[in-house]
């Protein structure tokens, strides 16, 4: 979906949840809004010096099942479409799940 991710590198990435940086067009809390009243989704807002710059999408606990970072991506492109930021919502949905047929091949 053309959304730069959180940190650049691997090496200090979070195994328990993914940021996105937020477009500059949007404001973090209109996101937030947006997701929850139109599918029920819920994410978290960035702290300290990240706060307003990124969202975080929790992938531990209940939520750590590949099928709920379709719905989290689906959620998230539909709320920044509604905000009338330009975003691929299909390309991150089918990344997704290419990722996933790769991490579930025998």
């Amino acid at each position: 979906m053309k959304l730069p991710i959180w940190p650049a590198s691997e090496a200090i990435a979070a195994p328990t949840t993914t940021a996105v940086r937020v477009p500059d067009d949007v404001k973090d809390l209109d996101i937030l809004a947006a997701a929850r009243s139109m599918y029920g989704v819920v994410f978290s807002r960035g702290r300290n010096e990240t706060l307003g710059k990124l969202l975080r999408i929790g992938h531990m606990g209940p939520v750590a099942e590949p099928g709920y970072v379709i719905v989290a991506l689906a959620a998230l492109g539909g709320a920044l479409r509604h905000l009338g930021h330009a975003v691929d919502v299909g390309a991150g949905v089918e990344a997704a799940m290419a990722e996933i047929a790769k991490s579930t091949a025998h």
